[in-house]
């Protein structure tokens, strides 16, 4: 065999003789050539580096996406434990804002209304109270109109426990505006409330003079027989604000009625008209009858006789 021979042989073993699988007899004929012949030694070299190279680039980019799985888990884990902390953080904050910022809304037993103000010019009322509990405060007062009456307004007191070493707030103060011809109710809602101001209970002497102004002026109305009843509210006619009186007529020999703790009380047969009576609150007096039939406002009283006619074959 020519030496070009036995090096192409020499060079086909070398990838087996650098794997270690040849036998012992093959890779001493490789090792004895390749002390020998220094093409081929150069040749196994190369080889053998190259495989080397390879060998380490498999195990780089092994352990580098090791190395992304493990990162990003860990990013996942931060973010995970970073929406937990601000999750807890937030359930914390918003149960101290409650415990004490922004309070509770409180029952009507545990306060007292010092005083209430009525400015005629205004319209405004001013309520001053405090609240009857240790250890607590006032956070905020709020009033709103009553969503099942427009007439109606109710004033709300939050109370929150006191920080330790604060002073107590307890006394408390609101300013409802246009509060004319309404009530007004320290309100918890979905609790209670308790009435603390009724136009009408302050503006009684007025009010009774207006009900004889409308007896006196229809004489198609009896005062001992035509019960009228003051309405919530002020009611605005062709920009005119007056008051509203529904009517009860009263049915049986000698008959009366009379009020009790703001109820019409009766020894006889009672039924309600058909209309109401508007009268203004400015003098010279205007009086004008709304009826239920026909939704408008009229002059004409005469109605009246016909209406308790209809009302007596109805209920009596």
């Amino acid at each position: 065999m020519n030496e070009k021979c036995n090096c192409d042989v020499i060079r086909d073993l070398l990838p087996g003789y650098i794997d270690n699988i040849l036998s012992d007899t093959g890779s001493k004929l490789v090792k004895n050539h390749l002390g020998e012949c220094e093409e081929c030694h150069k040749i196994y070299t190369e080889m053998e580096e190259g495989i080397e190279k390879d060998d380490l680039s498999v195990y780089d980019t092994i352990a580098v996406d090791a190395l992304k799985k493990i990162r990003k888990r860990t990013n996942r884990l931060k973010i995970t434990i970073g929406i937990l902390v601000g999750i807890l953080f937030m359930f914390l904050l918003s149960a101290a804002l409650k415990i004490y910022v922004i309070g509770t809304a409180l029952g009507s037993g545990y306060m007292s209304i010092l005083d209430t103000a009525y400015d005629e010019e205004t319209g405004q009322l001013t309520v001053n109270g405090k609240i009857n509990l240790s250890s607590f405060h006032v956070s905020k007062v709020v009033w709103e109109e009553d969503e099942n009456d427009p007439n109606v307004v109710n004033v709300i007191v939050y109370y929150a426990e006191t920080i330790p070493f604060a002073k107590d707030k307890t006394d408390f103060s609101v300013v409802i505006p246009n509060v004319k011809g309404k009530k007004v109710y320290l309100a918890c809602p979905e609790y209670d409330r308790m009435e603390i101001y009724d136009w009408r209970t302050y503006h009684y002497e007025e009010l009774e003079n207006l009900k004889n102004e409308i007896y006196s002026k229809i004489s198609e109305l009896n005062e001992k027989t035509d019960a009228l009843n003051c309405m919530q509210g002020i009611t605005t006619v062709d920009g005119i604000e007056g008051i509203s009186f529904n009517v009860d007529f009263i049915d049986g020999e000698g008959a009366s009625y009379w009020w009790f703790n703001g109820m019409l009380t009766t020894d006889g047969e009672l039924a309600p008209a058909d209309f109401e009576i508007w009268i203004s609150l400015e003098k010279p007096h205007k009086i004008l009858i709304y009826d239920y039939q026909t939704g408008e406002y009229m002059d004409d009283f005469s109605i009246i006789v016909n209406r308790r006619l209809t009302a007596e074959k109805i209920y009596f």
